[in-house]
């Protein structure tokens, strides 16, 4: 399609919207002064919006109930400004959220550029700082609060934003409510929430509990999933502070079947090109948090928690072995490609029937065909004698098994003060924080059988395991972090914010199996981060604010223990084997699909954003410029379509511009949205692509600097409205127009990009009475086609299955759901 006509068309549309919502700025109501929560704590340094100096965006209970997402996730990509989804997946409950170019994901191996706390308790898990939004039930949210840039308060990974959390206390539910929902492909959803307040002589006690249940059967072919969450909390309070404790247990089963063969889609848009792809987590967690305030100058506050999660991933995909029967006897190799064969008129079922006495004599007889035509010489690898198990051979696809047990706990604690130093009113936060996670990843690899028809290797496994691909690792990472902020009131209207913070982190990894040293290893990663920001208001409706910002992260276990670097240690291990190290093949296989990296760099991002927020003909606006530099980014280079290794790239940056104007016109409020986000790579490189139509030998590809990142749009637009058609009725539209965006693995973009698209969703609520209500919401109503996730993967021919013969396009797209209509009611009581 033609790329820039896509743009012009979206770009145009966007502004047509924009005129819409300017044209109707003439009576809005100005709302009241809004106090938003900055830090990590629950009750840290509580701001009135106009003296924040960076963008921030925030949503109540009653936002995320209106608005009846499917996850938190799915209600930031709905509402908030430069937040967009990629269904990697195709799973309502497993997102790869993007915001403003930095990506927190349920994926592990993709590299994680977002910090995320629930009641202060950093929920990034610890193996791959991988985000888990199943585990996170919306319902038990009091409050979301999303904060733009690399600020350092929020500890490592806080690079392009940070999200915290809040869930709710009997002190913000009084009484119980049922809410039940039924719909398209299967779906079921329950919750349920109860809490009170109990009085005493000289303080309160509340309770609170929670259970969400959701299952579906899943709009894609074999794809149902489940998830559980109960979440229980007691707090208390006085007039000297607050306390909380509370409990929460997630259980989820979900089947992400992912991207598939745009000529697969062009047939049947619900069909999975291989499966299962399962993802089963099992969560339990418990903390605290506190606040004491012994005058109203001083306060002292903290939290801690401990987090365990367990998970157990099924992946079943295409196979890359050949069996081959010899003279010695039946054999499982790998390297003999039929795309290569082609060039001799070849295949494997022409050379693998008892003609050769083993691999070596067929590897001879092949590189001499090859030298005569001059191609490349080919490199058989024989792992026949790798096998454990059954012994039964095959070569139609693999199973991907693997277990991680991640552990997480931490404690913050933070002094506030507010005063007056040389005639400059004060609000200052001085606090230090522990973070430890431990993981175990075992992974291993099973041949399987596949059905031809459903392309499913579900109890088709031979039982049979390659201990060569095998991988048994434990992870303990460490973090100690200082950290101050201080607002200076320097005038009335003006404002300074310095913050700070210095972190310290230990990452150490241990290969369990003895088989592959190269993984163990011991890293440190240190550094002081600082943030200055200024506000100023101009007038009594107009805040002009600034700040510059830098964060860090240091590289996950996972990307430590996956990577190019350690690459090349695992071929100086074979060689000083007496091994020859071309036969080392260093590709992870982590559930999920995708990896990446080496003895890594910490990155270091350094952001600036200059904006201005208030109102205008009393419309509420915020318009700010952007712009994000990271040091030593960190990419994950595709070599397949569940395979890669990470790696550093020097310079990155995320520069854009973004605009929201909303107001309330009698019974009508609106919101409309815009950003520009140009997301490239700064430096000259080049990366793993194989299945790219223009690598090299090597497989590589040159990216040349100015090259766009893949899977980010370059501009966004959201118009939201809710219109009260009486006191009973309320009715809403959510529409969203996204632009083009490019493959991963098209690092270099000289392929054709996945086109824009626009979707629009419709919901209403209907109060039968003060206790019961009946909502109803319609997702995509126009039944739009679009894909908002593509990559490159493999052949789709290579595939032992009778509907992929033939295809041969290496493009795999993640389709959006089709039309899908819901129904539910509410029951307080």
């Amino acid at each position: 399609m033609n790329v820039n006509r896509e743009e012009k068309r979206i770009g145009t549309t966007i502004f047509m919207l924009m005129l819409v919502g300017i044209n109707s700025i003439s009576q809005a109501q100005i709302t009241p002064e809004e106090i938003i929560v900055i830090g990590v704590v629950p009750s840290g340094l509580g701001m009135a919006r106009d003296k924040i100096p960076f963008p921030v965006q925030s949503g109540n209970a009653e936002d995320l109930q209106r608005t009846g997402a499917d996850s938190v996730a799915d209600f930031m990509n709905q509402n908030f400004l430069s937040v967009t989804l990629n269904d990697a997946q195709n799973n309502p409950l497993q997102p790869d959220l993007q915001y403003r170019g930095f990506t927190a994901s349920p994926l592990l191996g993709l590299a994680q550029g977002i910090a995320v706390y629930q009641n202060g308790a950093r929920i990034n898990e610890p193996l791959g700082d991988t985000v888990n939004w199943d585990l996170m039930p919306q319902s038990a949210v009091k409050d979301i609060t999303l904060i733009g840039g690399a600020n350092p308060l929020f500890g490592l990974n806080a690079l392009g934003g940070s999200l915290a959390v809040r869930m709710k206390t009997g002190f913000d539910v009084e009484g119980s409510d049922v809410q039940l929902t039924t719909g398209a492909f299967g779906r079921r959803q329950a919750a349920f929430e109860s809490g009170n307040i109990i009085e005493l002589q000289t303080s309160q006690i509340a309770y609170y509990i929670n259970v969400e249940q959701f299952e579906e059967k899943g709009w894609r072919d074999h794809s149902a999933s489940e998830a559980t969450n109960a979440y229980a909390s007691l707090a208390w309070k006085n007039v000297k502070g607050t306390g909380n404790i509370y409990y929460q247990n997630g259980d989820s089963d979900l089947t992400g079947n992912g991207a598939s063969p745009v000529e697969l889609l062009a047939i049947n848009r619900a069909a999975i090109f291989t499966g299962p792809d399962v993802t089963s987590n099992n969560m339990q967690m418990f903390g605290g948090d506190f606040n004491f305030s012994p005058n109203e100058l001083n306060s002292f506050s903290g939290n801690f928690f401990h987090r365990d999660n367990s998970t157990d991933a099924f992946n079943g995909d295409g196979s890359e072995y050949t069996t081959c029967d010899f003279l010695s006897g039946r054999a499982l190799i790998e390297g003999l490609e039929e795309d290569d064969l082609e060039k001799f008129n070849l295949d494997d079922d022409d050379l693998c029937n008892n003609q050769f006495s083993d691999s070596e004599d067929l590897e001879a007889y092949i590189n001499n065909l090859a030298l005569s035509i001059g191609e490349d010489d080919f490199n058989l690898e024989d792992f026949t004698d790798d096998l454990s198990g059954s012994g039964l051979l095959s070569d139609e696809a693999i199973n991907n098994l693997s277990k991680r047990d991640q552990k997480s706990r931490g404690l913050d604690f933070q002094w506030r003060n507010s005063g007056i130093a040389f005639g400059v009113p004060l609000n200052s936060i001085v606090g230090i924080a522990y973070f430890k996670g431990s993981s175990a990843f075992n992974s291993i690899l099973e041949l399987s059988l596949l059905d031809p028809i459903t392309r499913l290797t579900t109890n088709l496994g031979t039982g049979t395991f390659v201990d060569s691909e095998a991988t048994s690792v434990s992870t303990l990472s460490k973090s100690n972090s200082i950290y101050f902020t201080s607002t200076a009131e320097l005038s009335d209207s003006i404002s300074a914010t310095l913050s700070a913070r210095y972190n310290n982190t230990d990452v150490e990894l241990q290969d369990l199996s003895g088989a592959r040293p190269e993984l163990n290893g011991k890293h440190n990663f240190s550094r002081a981060n600082p943030s200055f920001g200024l506000t100023w208001r101009a007038s009594d409706d107009h805040i002009l604010f600034a700040s510059l910002s830098q964060s860090a992260r240091a590289p996950t276990p996972i990307e430590l223990a996956c990577n190019e670097g350690v690459f090349e240690i695992a071929r100086k291990y074979a060689m000083a084997r007496g091994e020859d190290p071309d036969d080392i093949d260093f590709e992870c296989r982590l559930p999920n699909a995708f990896l990446a990296d080496p003895p890594l760099e910490q990155v270091i991002t350094t952001s600036v954003d200059v904006g201005a927020r208030g109102r205008y003909a009393n419309v509420n606006y915020e318009v700010g410029v952007f712009s994000t530099i990271n040091r030593n980014d960190i990419l994950f280079q595709t070599t397949g379509r569940s395979t890669g290794l990470f790696a550093n790239v020097s310079r990155t940056k995320r520069q854009g511009f973004e605009l929201s104007l909303n107001r309330r016109y009698g019974q009508f409020n609106w919101l409309a949205s815009y950003n520009y986000l140009k997301a490239t790579f700064e430096d000259s490189f080049k990366a793993l692509s194989p299945n790219h139509a223009f690598s090299d030998e090597n497989g590589e590809i040159s990216i040349q600097a100015g090259a766009s990142i893949p899977g980010i749009p370059k501009q966004q637009f959201k118009l939201i409205g809710d219109f009260e058609l009486s006191k009973e009725l309320e009715v809403g539209f959510v529409f969203q127009a996204s632009s083009n965006q490019h493959l991963r693995g098209d690092e270099s973009n000289q392929l054709p990009s996945i086109s824009g698209y626009t979707t629009t969703n419709l919901r209403a609520n209907y109060k039968l009475t003060s206790k019961l209500q009946f909502f109803a919401k319609i997702k995509n109503v126009f039944d739009r086609e679009y894909e908002n996730f593509g990559l490159l993967g493999e052949d789709p021919s290579e595939l032992d299955a009778p509907i992929v013969q033939g295809m041969s396009v290496p493009r795999f797209l993640g389709p959006a759901m089709p039309r899908a209509a819901y129904l539910g009611l509410s029951y307080f009581f």
